[in-house]
């Protein structure tokens, strides 16, 4: 038998190698996973209880992603505190694409630079597959407020520096750092009133209790409609086809404005490339199913896919921006 420059016979070498290949792939399950993902059924860690947007976008992208790999999609709710444990849950799972979770701004891009760090970083412990898609606020006023525009709210909010109020849903959420921003980037004084969730403050909103506050678009519209709110804006780089007359921030007067809630898919750090891009394609693929849709629709949000790299940089920079909107207020937790 001929021997080759390297010693092995040319007919024996696809043996030796396939044999290399099983054996790489005993050392390291995550290569075998790769090779036949999936091959059982996935789980997607929503860290947030069921009802809300972030686990009606994961049930609904979960079952067409099932139906596209031919496995089922599992939506397992693991809530508690604002989002950390069912984010640390996926941060510390095997990277074989099992176990992915549903990520938020909240537990990703604000709990990492608000007060006390979590058990988990970010941009070191998760493999990113794509932003889904984003949510706007609107800016909306209480009717008594004289002003239809940015423009003229910024005139009468410069001319009672101090005196208009603007509610949250809460300290060092969303709602609060999006009228925080507003503030920092308008050199704005206005009085945050913090409350225990939406439902609340738009009631007290709608009494004339407070002057302003940045909300999304399945709590103002009924109110835009009966007039009992006044839209002046919206926080997204677009207009939303909800409210196509509504002009974004940035065209109405402050330049490079953009604050919204958005959800997307995430991998723990290490999964296999091979399986990343699996899972992109069929949450892009997703995206065009009629029921996926109409989901993201109803909660007047917007798809926003994008490549691995792109989700890894736009959370880099949500993370910068929320940091110095943060320091900016001088918030600190209680």
């Amino acid at each position: 038998m001929r021997t080759t420059a390297y010693g092995f016979s040319g007919r024996r070498l696809p043996l030796l190698a396939s044999a290399a290949i099983l054996a790489a792939a005993a050392l390291h399950p995550a290569l075998a996973d790769a090779q036949s993902y999936p091959r059982r059924p996935v789980t997607i860690v929503v860290p947030f209880p069921p009802g809300a947007a972030t686990d009606s976008f994961a049930r609904a992208a979960g079952k067409r992603m099932g139906d596209l790999l031919g496995q089922q999609f599992i939506i397992d709710n693991r809530a508690g505190a604002s989002g950390r444990i069912g984010t640390d849950q996926v941060a510390r799972a095997v990277p074989d694409g099992q176990t992915l979770l549903w990520g938020s701004s909240g537990p990703l891009v604000i709990s990492p630079v608000w007060g006390e760090k979590p058990p988990y970083d970010t941009l070191r412990d998760f493999a990113p597959v794509s932003v889904f898609a984003k949510i706007p606020f609107m800016l909306v006023v209480h009717p008594s407020v004289p002003a239809t525009t940015l423009k003229q709210l910024l005139a009468v909010v410069r001319a009672q520096p101090g005196k208009l109020t603007y509610a949250s849903s809460g300290v060092g959420g969303t709602s609060h750092l999006a009228g925080e921003l507003f503030k920092s980037m308008g050199k704005l004084s206005i009085l945050h009133v913090p409350y225990k969730g939406t439902s609340i403050f738009a009631i007290e909103l709608i009494a004339g209790q407070v002057d302003m506050a940045f909300a999304g678009p399945t709590t103002t519209l009924p109110h835009l409609k009966t007039g009992r709110m006044r839209a002046i804006a919206i926080t997204s780089t677009v207009r939303s086809e909800l409210v196509p007359e509504v002009p974004t921030l940035a065209e109405a007067g402050l330049p490079a404005y953009e604050f919204t809630q958005w959800y997307g898919l995430l991998a723990p750090a290490k999964t296999p490339r091979d399986i990343v891009n699996t899972l992109h394609g069929a949450l892009l693929k997703s995206m065009e199913d009629a029921n996926v849709k109409r989901r993201v629709a109803v909660e007047g949000g917007a798809f926003a896919p994008g490549t691995s790299e792109q989700f890894t940089a736009f959370l880099e920079l949500e993370l910068d921006k929320n940091a110095k909107t943060i320091q900016s207020a001088g918030l600190k937790r209680e």
